[in-house]
């Protein structure tokens, strides 16, 4: 059977989604993301993945006849070949190891790369200051290329030297509006335009493999969930509620460059990038701890994060009907919080709370945050937009009614938790030409609506602006400096 193969490599799990001809999803199957830890830093296991990677391939290709293939990846995470091979172990997109490097650097990069060029705010996550760090760390002489985490993979098996124009959007070294390396950034790195390879859209072909199956551009993981839920919407304008170990809410906008060359953000956190076509852009924010936060939280109170637990948890909160809240999140980059907080810390927890409450109030704050990001997202887009929901947290039904309640409206949800790996699957559709798969797959999947519970919208709404004003009130008292936050 003639197939399409879509590859997710995130931060907890590597995912594989196997599409047929005929627009069904056939299979997925996902494989842990190895790290390594060396000297308190951790790595992506760079090569203990080539080779899950290569194994789950060579199985599937022993069962079916793949017609082309896309990987999709975490972003920010970069890495160094020379002759095809690595150089060493790439930092991990969340490792503070180049903070002490975007101290040094972020003046200088500012002054090159401000908002109104980058779309994005300067932070220490991104690929120029793993770019400096690793160069200083490994004493790297003579590095070819630079390659994003999905363009290594995508290289290692024969495609061209590439980055997916989303995935350039996390390295801060790009013209969003101009769509080119901004030159000057790459110069100070150390680096050209030819070392960090050519620029490309999601979908775009970029080589084949020693046995000729077409390598189509994959992206950034969050982008390329939005670039599935787009074949959903109908290529129309839309927002994407994409919930994973990170989350990000995005909208995909048609614009011209004046619209969106603003001098500075949005809102704090808030990002401008390239889309799948000219003229297009995504604009969006993310809350770089959503699945994660979460599944460290059941832990704490005793859960697994686990279907089974997140159903008991459920069923017990449906029961018990008790909305006294009084705990309050700061979680590392959050909206509320900024870079001003490490982890997660819990203000105002009353002494007779139950590990179930503090779930409850888990779930409130991640609705508020998704409301917060939709209510400025839309002050942008100047309207309402239809929304669209995937990845693993929008298979938690109770999470997405409070969702839909507090936003008061319907929310469109997409039945698979593999939303990225599905869009990697349809890039690489389309980029062989392959429309009909794209058009099979959406009439195939129905999208599940989640409807408002009215009973719990006014209820749910106050929870949200009562947080608010407290979140406002610990800034403005400087109980806790949260100077870099959003409020």
């Amino acid at each position: 059977m003639k197939v399409y193969l879509g590859v997710d490599i995130g931060t907890t799990n590597t995912k594989f989604l196997v599409l047929g001809s005929n627009g069904v999803i056939i299979r997925t199957m996902k494989q842990i993301t190895p790290k390594k830890i060396a000297g308190k830093v951790e790595y992506l296991d760079i090569r203990k993945l080539q080779r899950t990677i290569d194994e789950v391939i060579t199985g599937i290709s022993e069962e079916y006849s793949i017609q082309g293939i896309a990987f999709s990846s975490i972003g920010e995470t970069v890495i160094p070949v020379s002759n095809r091979k690595p150089l060493c172990e790439p930092l991990m997109w969340y490792d503070r190891a180049s903070y002490p490097y975007w101290e040094k650097h972020r003046d200088t990069v500012e002054s090159l790369a401000p908002y109104r060029i980058t779309g994005i705010e300067n932070g220490y996550i991104f690929s120029i200051y793993k770019i400096i760090f690793q160069k200083h760390f490994f004493e790297l002489d003579h590095v070819e290329h630079w390659l994003p985490v999905g363009a290594y993979f995508a290289y290692m098996f024969g495609a061209e030297a590439t980055w997916d124009m989303s995935l350039a959007c996390r390295s801060l070294m790009v013209d969003v509006h101009k769509r080119k390396w901004n030159e000057q950034l790459v110069e100070y790195a150390g680096e050209s335009p030819d070392s960090m390879g050519a620029l490309v859209y999601t979908g775009q072909l970029i080589g084949e493999t020693r046995d000729g199956v077409p390598i189509v551009s994959g992206g950034h993981d969050h982008i390329t969930g939005l670039y599935a839920a787009m074949a959903f919407a109908g290529n129309r304008e839309f927002l994407l509620d994409s919930m994973g170990s990170a989350a990000v809410v995005a909208a995909v906008v048609n614009a011209n460059e004046r619209q969106l060359q603003l001098e500075e953000p949005f809102m704090p956190g808030g990002t401008i990038g390239i889309a799948f076509e000219e003229s297009q852009y995504y604009i969006e924010n993310d809350v770089r701890y959503y699945g994660r936060f979460l599944e460290t939280l059941m832990r704490l109170t005793g859960f697994e994060p686990n279907r089974e637990d997140f159903g008991k948890v459920n069923q017990l909160l449906e029961e018990r009907n008790d909305w006294e809240f009084d705990p309050l999140f700061l979680v590392s980059g959050d909206l509320f919080t900024g870079e001003a907080m490490k982890g997660i810390t819990i203000l105002d927890i009353p002494l007779d709370t139950t590990r179930e409450q503090l779930v409850k109030s888990a779930y409130v704050y991640l609705a508020s945050s998704s409301k917060t990001v939709v209510d400025k997202l839309e002050r942008i887009a100047g309207r309402a937009l239809p929304i669209i929901a995937g990845g693993g947290g929008s298979q938690n039904e109770l999470l997405m009614r409070y969702k839909a309640s507090l936003l008061n409206r319907d929310i469109a949800v997409l039945q698979t938790s593999e939303l990225t790996a599905l869009g990697a699957a349809l890039a690489a559709a389309r980029g062989v030409g392959d429309t009909e798969v794209v058009s099979s797959c959406v009439g195939n999947h129905e999208l599940l609506k989640t409807s408002p519970d009215h009973n719990l919208s006014e209820i749910i709404n106050r929870i949200h602006s009562e947080s608010l004003r407290r979140y406002a009130g610990i800034q403005k008292e400087k109980k806790i400096d949260l100077s870099q936050g959003g409020l």
